[in-house]
C-alpha cells in the first residue's frame, strides 16, 4: 500500500505537465467539462446543469469525466461526450475546456491556466456535519493543502441559502464569489413529482400497492458498518401500525460504502448503486437517516423524516455538527424503543409548521430553477 501510494506521488508531477503541454492547444471556447464525486458517477448537479444547458444551446460541448464507462442501461444524453478519468484524453479536455464544472475538490495536479473558468457546486449545499476548514485540524494534511490550492483556482461556489453563504465563505479557504443558486439536483423533485415518481417505480421494478421508506445513513469516519445493521422487520411493522398498508426499506449507502454488505432480508431492497438519490426521495414515503443532509433535502416534499442516531455520543466525539441535532424538525431516537414511540406521536401538522420555520431562518431558495440560473452563468462566461 505505502509503495502505491509513493508510485502515485511520483507520477503526478509528469501529470501536471502533460496538462501545461495541452496548453499548447486553444481553449475551446465553448466546451465545458463536469465531474462528479471525482468521476465515479454521471449524476448530482453536474449532471442536471449539463443536461439544462444542451436544452436550451445546440452551440455547447458538454463532455463528462467518469471512472468507468458507462452500463447500457445509463441514460446520458448522446450529445454529452464520455472521457475516462485520469487517461491523456481525460487531460487534454482539462486542460482545454472553457469552464469545468465540479462538485468535489480537483486532484491536486490538476492546474488551471489563464481564461479558464471553474464553478464549484458542491455536494452538500446545506450540510449538518462540519467540513473543510471548519474542521481543519482532523483532515488529512495533504487533503488540506490539495482543498485550499483547489479553492484558489475556483471562480464561482454555489449554494441554496443564504444560511449556506456565510457559511460557505467561513469554511472554504475561498473569497471569491458565492452564488445563491438553489440545488440543480433538486430541480425535479420541485417540478416534476409525479412524473419523476412513475418513472423511478418502473425503472426498480416497485410496487404501486406497497409504501417505501428510504434508508439512507452517512459513512463513518472510523469506517464502521456495523451501524447499519438494523433490525429493518421491526421498522416495518412500526410503520405500517401508525401510517397503515405493507411497507419494505430502499436501502441507500453513501458513495463511499456503497458495496459493503448490509443484513437486511427479505423487507429490504439494496439501492445503494443506484445513480441518483433524488429518484429514490421520489418514491419514498418516508426518509430514515441519522447525520446525512439528504434529511434536509427530502423534508422539501414535507415527507417525514426520522433520526436514528444510536451512535450519537460516540459519532460527536469525532465529527461536530452545524445544528444541534435535537433542534431540528426531525424526531431523533437513539433506540429502537425510542424510534417507535417517536413513530406513534408523530404529527403531521406540527411536522409542517416546524419545518416551514425551520427553512425561513435559513432563507433557503429551492424553487425548481437552480440549473436554470447556473446554465445562465455558464453562458455568460462562454464564447461561442
Amino acid at each position: 500500500m505505502k509503495k502505491m501510494f509513493f508510485l502515485k506521488q511520483c507520477v503526478k508531477p509528469f501529470l501536471t505537465m502533460i496538462i501545461k503541454f495541452f496548453w499548447l492547444f486553444p481553449i475551446k471556447k465553448n466546451k465545458v467539462l463536469f465531474s462528479a464525486f471525482s468521476a465515479r458517477v454521471y449524476g448530482d448537479n453536474p449532471k442536471y446543469i449539463a443536461e439544462k444547458l444542451l436544452e436550451v444551446t445546440t452551440s455547447v460541448e458538454c463532455v463528462f469525466v467518469l471512472r468507468q464507462l458507462p452500463k447500457e442501461s445509463l441514460i446520458i444524453p448522446s450529445e454529452i461526450k464520455i472521457v475516462k478519468y485520469n487517461t491523456f484524453r481525460y487531460l487534454f479536455e482539462l486542460a482545454t475546456a472553457k469552464v469545468w464544472v465540479d462538485n468535489t475538490r480537483k486532484q491536486d495536479f490538476v492546474v488551471k491556466r489563464r481564461g479558464q473558468i471553474y464553478i464549484q457546486t458542491w455536494h452538500g449545499a446545506l450540510p449538518l456535519k462540519k467540513i473543510e476548514r471548519d474542521i481543519e485540524s482532523h483532515l488529512n494534511k495533504r487533503y488540506v493543502r490539495a482543498a485550499k490550492r483547489d479553492s484558489k483556482m475556483m471562480n464561482y461556489l454555489l449554494t441554496s441559502s443564504q444560511y449556506g453563504k456565510e457559511l460557505f465563505r467561513n469554511c472554504f479557504w475561498y473569497d471569491g464569489l458565492i452564488k445563491v443558486t438553489g440545488s440543480p439536483r433538486l430541480d425535479k423533485l420541485i417540478g416534476n413529482k409525479n412524473g419523476l415518481c412513475k418513472s423511478t417505480m418502473d425503472e426498480l421494478g416497485l410496487r404501486p400497492d406497497i409504501n417505501y421508506v428510504l434508508y439512507a445513513p452517512t459513512f463513518r469516519d472510523n469506517g464502521d458498518t456495523d451501524v447499519y445493521n438494523l433490525d429493518f422487520d421491526k421498522i416495518v411493522a412500526f410503520l405500517s401500525k401508525k401510517f397503515k398498508g405493507t411497507w419494505k426499506v430502499i436501502l441507500k449507502l453513501h458513495p463511499n460504502i456503497r458495496d459493503e454488505h448490509i443484513n437486511g432480508g427479505s423487507n429490504v431492497i439494496n439501492a445503494s448503486l443506484y445513480p441518483d438519490i433524488v429518484d429514490l426521495f421520489s418514491v419514498s414515503k418516508v426518509l430514515i437517516t441519522d447525520y446525512s443532509s439528504s434529511m434536509f433535502d427530502f423534508a422539501l416534499t414535507k415527507k417525514p423524516v426520522f433520526l436514528l442516531t444510536f451512535d450519537l455520543n460516540s459519532f460527536l466525539k469525532v465529527r461536530k455538527l452545524y445544528f444541534n441535532i435535537r433542534d431540528l424538525p426531525f424526531p431523533v431516537s437513539m433506540n429502537m424503543k425510542e424510534f417507535q414511540d417517536n413513530i406513534i406521536s408523530f404529527n403531521n401538522k406540527d411536522y409542517e409548521s416546524e419545518l416551514g420555520v425551520f427553512f425561513n431562518k435559513l432563507n433557503i431558495l429551492e424553487d425548481g430553477g437552480a440549473s436554470e440560473r447556473i446554465v445562465s452563468i455558464i453562458q455568460k462566461n462562454l464564447n461561442y
